[in-house]
């Protein structure tokens, strides 16, 4: 666990050092559920850490994706980890779908956490905005600028009361 965070801040930090220019990808076609399934391995001691239900509904006619596998389950974990940790120990759901939607691979990553509020959904990607005090508030701009280097597109849709959901669009390839 100590090597995988000292490898994810070495990422981070290697990031925030150059986020103007765009990111050296080595692409390669991988199956998407693929690697959401690695990084949920990745996210697995926190999984356990707080047991919450993990439920996967991948697509079995999910798109190859041309991606840098490391960087998207990079973006993938960071998105588990910013909503699990937003999740009630014990109670929490994490729903992860995958969906082949006309050449595009898409990823729904829904909590039933207790939802943001306009302030907070409006800055969740600006750089140093954290919610939690041991934070460093650059996870999710992090992600942010894989999958716009990858030519995809993430949105967020939360509401109070309702939980909050991800969806990350990718090209097939």
């Amino acid at each position: 666990m100590i090597k995988r965070n000292v490898e994810r801040i070495n990422t981070l930090v290697g990031d925030l050092l150059g986020p103007t220019k765009s990111a050296e990808l080595n692409l390669a076609d991988f199956s998407v559920n693929d690697l959401l399934n690695d990084a949920l391995i990745m996210a697995g001691d926190r999984i356990k850490l707080t047991n919450i239900t993990i439920e996967k509904k991948y697509a079995d006619n999910i798109c190859k994706v041309w991606v840098d596998a490391e960087k998207i389950r990079v973006a993938f974990f960071n998105i588990i980890v910013n909503e699990i940790e937003s999740l009630v120990p014990g109670k929490g759901v994490l729903q992860i779908t995958t969906e082949n939607f006309n050449k595009i691979c898409r990823v729904i990553i829904k909590d039933n956490s207790e939802g943001m509020n306009d302030e907070t959904r409006s800055k969740i990607f600006k750089p140093f905005f954290a919610r939690k005090d041991n934070s460093n508030g650059l996870g999710l701009t992090n992600t942010q600028n894989i999958i716009l280097n990858h030519k995809g597109n993430i949105s967020l849709d939360s509401e109070l009361g309702q939980g909050t959901t991800f969806t990350i669009s990718l090209c097939a390839a």
